[in-house]
C-alpha cells in the first residue's frame, strides 16, 4: 500500500511569468498555455457537438477571484467581464475569447489594455480574439453550424431559490430566438476533468502543501497559554507570505477551548488559556491552487490523559481512512471506515460531518462525490470528534494524492502522533 510518509520537498516549478506591464492577458503561473489549450480540446471532445460558453467573473481583484472553470481553460486570472466560446463543430473558429470592450480612460485607474492585435491572440493561446460586444453575433452563428442546434450547460445545477447563473441565462435567451435549438446537460464534464489533476497541478499543490506545513510548524512552536487566537493566525498568514502565497485558500478556524467544537469558528479573537486544545484549520493559496490541513495540539504542549484519549481514536480513524485510498473506492466506503473506528469507540454522535472533499483550485473543489476515486485526484481526509461539555474538538486534516498504486500523504511531514505534537512544542523557545 502506498501511503507512507514521503519526505517534504520543494517541487520543481517553473517560475511565473513576470507581470505584463504591456497589458497583453497572458496565462499566470508556472502552467503553460498549450496545456490549457490541451484542456479546451479535452472538453470539446467530451461535448462532441454543440456550443458552450463559459464566463469569467464580472471583476477580478478588491478580493474577488476569477471563474474557476474560466481560469481552468485558459489561466487568465486577471481578465474580468471575459468569455470563452467553445464550438466543436463550427468549420473555422472552433474556440474564440471575448474581452470586455476598451476604455482607455479607465487604463489610467486599473491598469493598461491594449487594441486587439494578434499579440494578444499568441499571448492567450487562443487564435481568435474578440470583444465581448461581438459575442451575441457569433453565439448564433456557432449554433447554426451545429448539426442539432444544441447548447451545451457547463455551469452547476443550483436550487429553484438561487438566482439563474449566466451561463444558463444566456443559453436560454439564445434558444429562445433561434428555431429548433434546445440545451443540453453537460454539467459534469468539466468538475470529472477537474477533479484529476496533471503533473503541473500537483506540483503546484505539493508546494501549497508544503508552506502550509512549514506555518503548522512555526504555530506549534509559538502558541502559548494567554495568546490570542489572532496572533496564532498572524504566525501562519506571515509565513505564507514570505513564502510566496498570496492569499490564504479559505478564512482560517483558529478554535481554541470551546471554539475548538464549533466546525466553521471564524472569530478567532479568543484568549487561549493553559490546558485547552487550538484547533487549526489553515491552508495557503499558491498559484491559485489550494491546500487544507487541520492540526489540533494543546495551548501549554502537553495533551491531558482525556485529550490524548480523544485524539488517539480520532488519529485511528484517519489511519484507517487513509489505510483505504485507492483507485476505485468510493467515498461512502471511506466515510464507513472512518464511522466504524469512532462508533465502536463511543463516539457516534460527537462526529457528525463527511470525511472530506476534493482540493485543487478551490478549497472544496469540484468532483463527483458518487463516482469512484481515480488516480490524480487531490481529497481530504478529515475526522473529528467534538465534545463541547469538556471544550474538546479535535479534527485531523490532511491533503492526499490519489495514486496509481495507493495513495500519498501529501502533508505526511505535519506532526500528527501525540509524541511529534509535544516533542515539536517541547523545542519552543
Amino acid at each position: 500500500m502506498e501511503h507512507a510518509k514521503r519526505p517534504l520537498e520543494t517541487p520543481n516549478i517553473k517560475r511565473p511569468l513576470p507581470h505584463n506591464v504591456e497589458g497583453i492577458p497572458t496565462p499566470t503561473g508556472p502552467i503553460p498555455a498549450e496545456t490549457y489549450r490541451l484542456r479546451r480540446q479535452r472538453l470539446m471532445e467530451g461535448m462532441e457537438s454543440g456550443v458552450a460558453l463559459i464566463f469569467a467573473a464580472d471583476h477580478v481583484g478588491d478580493g474577488q477571484r476569477q471563474d474557476l472553470d474560466f481560469f481552468y481553460l485558459t489561466g487568465l486570472e486577471f481578465e474580468g467581464g471575459a468569455a470563452l466560446l467553445l464550438a466543436p463543430e463550427h468549420p473555422q473558429y472552433k474556440e474564440i475569447l471575448f474581452l470586455r470592450p476598451l476604455d482607455v480612460e479607465d487604463n489610467r485607474w486599473h491598469g493598461n489594455r491594449p487594441i486587439l492585435s494578434r499579440a494578444i491572440e499568441l499571448g492567450t493561446g487562443i487564435a481568435k480574439v474578440m470583444r465581448t460586444t461581438l459575442l451575441p453575433r457569433m453565439l448564433t452563428d456557432a449554433i447554426l453550424n451545429t448539426r442539432e442546434r444544441d447548447l451545451v450547460y457547463l455551469g452547476s445545477m443550483v436550487g429553484y431559490t438561487s438566482p439563474i447563473p449566466k451561463q444558463l441565462q444566456v443559453l436560454r435567451d439564445a434558444s429562445a430566438r433561434i428555431l429548433n435549438s434546445k440545451i443540453r446537460d453537460g454539467h459534469e464534464l468539466l468538475p470529472r476533468m477537474r477533479s484529476v489533476h496533471d503533473e503541473d497541478e500537483i506540483n503546484i499543490m505539493r508546494r501549497a502543501v508544503g508552506i502550509t506545513v512549514e506555518g503548522f510548524k512555526k504555530a506549534m512552536q509559538s502558541v502559548k497559554p494567554e495568546m490570542n487566537e489572532s496572533e496564532l493566525q498572524y504566525v501562519f498568514e506571515s509565513h505564507f507570505r514570505r513564502e510566496g502565497s498570496h492569499s490564504n485558500a479559505y478564512a482560517p478556524i483558529i478554535g481554541s477551548g470551546l471554539n475548538s467544537c464549533v466546525l466553521h469558528y471564524g472569530q478567532n479573537r479568543k484568549v487561549m488559556k493553559d490546558g485547552e486544545l487550538v484547533l487549526c484549520d489553515v491552508g495557503c493559496e499558491y498559484e491559485m491552487y489550494a491546500s487544507d490541513i487541520t492540526r489540533t495540539f494543546p495551548v501549554n504542549g502537553t495533551f491531558t490523559p482525556r485529550q490524548a484519549e480523544v485524539y488517539q481514536v480520532v488519529l485511528n480513524a484517519w489511519k484507517a481512512s487513509v489505510a483505504a485510498v485507492r483507485p476505485g473506492v468510493t467515498w461512502a466506503q471511506l466515510n464507513e471506515i472512518a464511522r466504524q473506528v469512532i462508533d465502536e469507540a463511543g463516539y457516534a454522535d460527537d462526529y457528525f460531518h463527511s470525511l472530506g472533499h476534493f482540493v485543487g483550485l478551490y478549497v472544496h473543489d469540484s468532483g463527483l462525490q458518487r463516482e469512484p476515486l481515480r488516480a490524480g485526484m487531490v481529497i481530504t481526509i478529515e475526522p473529528g470528534i467534538y465534545i463541547a461539555k469538556e471544550e474538546i474538538g479535535i479534527r485531523i486534516e490532511d491533503d492526499i494524492l490519489v495514486t496509481e498504486g495507493g495513495c500519498e500523504v501529501l502533508s505526511a511531514d505535519c506532526p500528527r502522533e501525540i509524541h511529534e505534537i509535544e516533542s515539536i512544542m517541547a523545542a519552543r523557545g
